[in-house]
């Protein structure tokens, strides 16, 4: 639905014509400022709820100038300086392509922009770390996965605080601390620079191309910042100085959780065929013209799911199946259904990567123990039906979440018949 305007279209030459007073002015620009901030909400809201729960980052790819962290009052854009504070250490540093880099020895290009990040571990017990506030809070119980690329430098300066030499002083055969290998730990909480539960740690960083390292986790409280932080390979023995360069982290997606039930495809036995290769098999003119008629005449606007597309898919991504019909407060599934389910075992056996989650899903009317049954045995019958018509048993999970995730109101007779649905959810997809 598209939101209309709710101002006035505005006649400048009018206004100033008639020397309307400035009152006017500001009603006027309150009902801009409304509009304005009504499209915002629709948008924000359209994200949130149509397309899954996905948090942004700001900055995701450290753009900014390339600096050695030098100031501790100058931040990076969209993050905040979070390093260890009792030695009076730098920030971390902005790193870009530099084959001649005479401050840090690091002459790598970004994986994505232009710029970097670098983080340190030091030899006197310090550390560094950024972090964000989140634009929408990360709900405890939730599994979310985030995903950053990771890599280390062959070499890397860095002039700790507590060693008095000047750039000028380091003469070309002077031998430099070593950096040993980082790891990055990724920390939640309720404020900047959070440090309330460990979310992720990574293994250490020794790939000196760039990988990219994804991170699953399940935040215990309400989770409204993250901070990445460079810490010492666990456990240890003595502080060492190591670092690790950081580029396009992606954003948090909520994914299902561990614990969800797995279809398990019932065992069958198969049956061998002697067939021809297929590039021996014969096709006679007739079938291969119908078959070239048929791909023709099967256009995507045909089709029941329109939403069904690989192009439009991500992981989170929910679909109802319209069209999908049961027995009245029964499982059984008619046949005036099956034209929609078809539709969706073409989509899974042409895409064998894509596993999905069958969500059966009730109105508020019955009671909850009767609900959550109803929903999960039709869930499971559609669940079946797929993998009669051959769709992969790996590729099918379902569930049933009776009538705790309405989407329309059990007060009415439409809210009521919205509610009683069953969903395809995308758990994962190959990119």
């Amino acid at each position: 639905m598209q939101p209309q305007m709710a101002f006035e279209q505005l006649n400048w030459q009018d206004y100033i014509q008639t020397k309307t007073n400035v009152s006017n002015l500001d009603i006027y620009m309150k009902r801009i400022t409304i509009s304005i901030f009504t499209i915002f909400l629709i948008i924000s809201y359209n994200q949130v709820v149509g397309q899954g729960v996905v948090i942004t980052l700001s900055n995701p790819s450290f753009e900014d100038t390339p600096r050695a962290g030098t100031n501790k009052f100058i931040g990076i854009k969209g993050w905040v300086d979070c390093g260890t504070r009792e030695f009076n250490e730098s920030p971390p540093d902005i790193h870009t392509e530099n084959p001649n880099d005479p401050i840090f020895g690091v002459t790598k290009a970004a994986k994505d922009g232009k710029t970097y990040l670098g983080m340190v571990t030091r030899e006197n017990e310090s550390w560094e770390s950024v972090s964000q506030k989140l634009s929408m809070p990360l709900e405890p119980g939730k599994c979310y996965t985030f995903s950053i690329d990771l890599a280390r430098s062959e070499t890397y300066f860095s002039m700790m605080q507590d060693v008095t030499y000047a750039l000028d002083d380091i003469q070309p055969n002077q031998t430099m601390p070593p950096s040993k290998p980082a790891v990055l730990r990724i920390w939640g909480g309720i404020n900047f620079c959070p440090r309330n539960q460990l979310l992720a740690e990574s293994k250490p960083v020794i790939n000196t191309d760039w990988v990219t390292y994804t991170f699953e986790f399940t935040p215990n409280i309400n989770t409204k910042a993250i901070s990445l932080e460079a810490f010492y390979k666990t456990p240890v023995l003595d502080p060492y100085f190591g670092h690790i360069l950081l580029d396009n982290a992606s954003e948090i997606r909520q994914i299902p959780c561990p614990g969800d039930e797995v279809f398990v495809a019932p065992q069958k036995k198969s049956k061998v065929k002697d067939e021809k290769p297929p590039h021996l098999r014969r096709v006679s003119k007739s079938k291969q013209k119908k078959k070239e008629v048929a791909t023709e005449e099967t256009p995507y606007k045909n089709k029941i799911l329109k939403d069904l597309n690989r192009s439009k898919l991500f992981t989170g991504k929910k679909i109802n199946i319209s069209n999908l019909y049961f027995e009245a407060n029964k499982s059984e599934i008619t046949k005036e259904s099956f034209v929609v389910l078809d539709e969706v075992v073409e989509f899974l056996q042409e895409n064998e990567d894509v596993r999905i989650e069958v969500g059966g899903h009730t109105n508020g009317t019955p009671k909850h123990t009767f609900c959550d049954s109803l929903s999960r045995v039709r869930a499971k019958e559609v669940a079946q039906y797929l993998n009669k018509k051959g769709v992969k048993g790996g590729q099918l999970q379902f569930k049933g979440y009776g009538k705790r995730r309405p989407i329309a109101d059990n007060q009415t007779k439409s809210g009521r018949k919205k509610n009683q649905r069953v969903e395809i959810k995308i758990l994962s997809i190959d990119p």
